[in-house]
């Protein structure tokens, strides 16, 4: 008897948990008869509001939910609900956003947050973006590829893969680096840029860090028993946590430099865009201003400066002015006559 009554009373708490979590919020209430309706529909008979009060204690000791009356509005709401609407409306368009999930990926993900949120906000999240470049085919999601890398670093496990880069041969679309053979490499990072994900790793043979976009690694797999090499190097580099300061354009690595760079007032947007809030801009005149920033020198670097014109002049150290000019002048040489690329 004891036990019958005990398998009923959890069976209350889990349908009365559900109702509340899926009809009731911070702005939205319930009515205690809702509340016995919903149950009666179970054919769970409450018959004495006690009982209920207990159960909302319960709940709140249990499972952190905290239900409140107000008398104003004749109802109980939820004080605390898992998540705020706005919350659940940043996954939802966090997922939709991502260039690297299938579309039907996307839409699976998206119905799965819709059911952390109450009826009245789910409606909110029926959003869909519609991406350029949005890859097409379970074949090339890169979502399993990340859950298996995840697992290998709380693993402290090295893991294998095959890189490929695309091709203009449509027999063979694909080139796949070192041969075809796999690389094996530590994981210790994944770094989003630009809708796309990147690995974070280090090569024991080259005893350096590099970045794999993740969408060209294929038949990843943990090494099993190959513990990560390089945690000592990992932790000094700029890119672990908040030490790293470095600017990584496109993720070409590169040398670090502090460069100054002078521009127009017009594109400070730009400017703060690409290298975050905190950076300061100096003025020099009513028309520029200067910018101190640090960067990994590479070719995406340089590409960027130039699509500014005049509009952004590197002014030290001089080695990044010189690999400017350089950089320049091979473009400039390969539009010359009888130029060669």
């Amino acid at each position: 008897m004891k036990e019958e009554k005990t398998r009923n009373q959890g069976r209350r708490l889990l349908i009365l948990r559900d109702y509340l979590l899926t009809h009731a919020g911070k702005d939205q209430y319930v009515s205690m008869k809702e509340i016995k309706d919903h149950l009666y529909h179970y054919e769970v008979d409450v018959e004495d509001r006690r009982t209920l009060y207990a159960d909302f204690e319960m709940l709140r000791e249990v499972c952190n939910l905290d239900v409140e009356y107000d008398s104003r509005k004749h109802g109980y709401h939820l004080l605390n609900p898992p998540f705020e609407p706005y919350e659940l409306r940043l996954m939802v368009d966090s997922v939709q956003s991502a260039n690297f999930i299938t579309e039907k990926e996307a839409a699976t993900i998206t119905e799965k947050i819709k059911k952390f949120a109450d009826i009245h906000t789910r409606p909110s999240l029926n959003r869909k973006s519609y991406v350029d470049n949005r890859i097409r085919n379970m074949s090339e999601s890169v979502v399993e590829g990340t859950d298996i890398i995840y697992q290998a670093m709380s693993a402290d496990q090295q893991i294998e893969f095959k890189f490929y880069h695309y091709t203009p041969d449509h027999k063979n679309p694909k080139r796949y680096s070192k041969n075809g053979s796999y690389y094996t490499v530590s994981p210790f990072a994944l770094y989003w840029n630009n809708g796309f994900y990147y690995l974070y790793a280090y090569l024991s043979e080259k005893k350096e860090f590099r970045f794999f976009r993740i969408d060209r690694m294929e038949n990843i797999s943990p090494h099993i028993g190959m513990k990560r090499d390089g945690k000592e190097e990992f932790r000094s580099t700029n890119l672990s946590g908040a030490r790293r300061k470095a600017k990584i354009f496109d993720m070409y690595s590169g040398k670090e430099y502090l460069v100054r760079l002078q521009c127009l007032n017009r594109i400070a947007d730009y400017i703060i865009d690409k290298f975050g809030k905190d950076t300061i801009l100096i003025p020099v005149d009513e028309k520029h201003f200067v910018v101190d920033v640090f960067v990994e020198i590479s070719p995406p670097f340089f590409a960027w400066i130039a699509t500014f014109g005049k509009q952004i002049k590197i002014l030290s150290p001089d080695p990044v002015v010189e690999e400017m000019k350089k950089f320049i002048n091979n473009v400039s040489e390969m539009y010359k006559d009888e130029g060669e690329m």
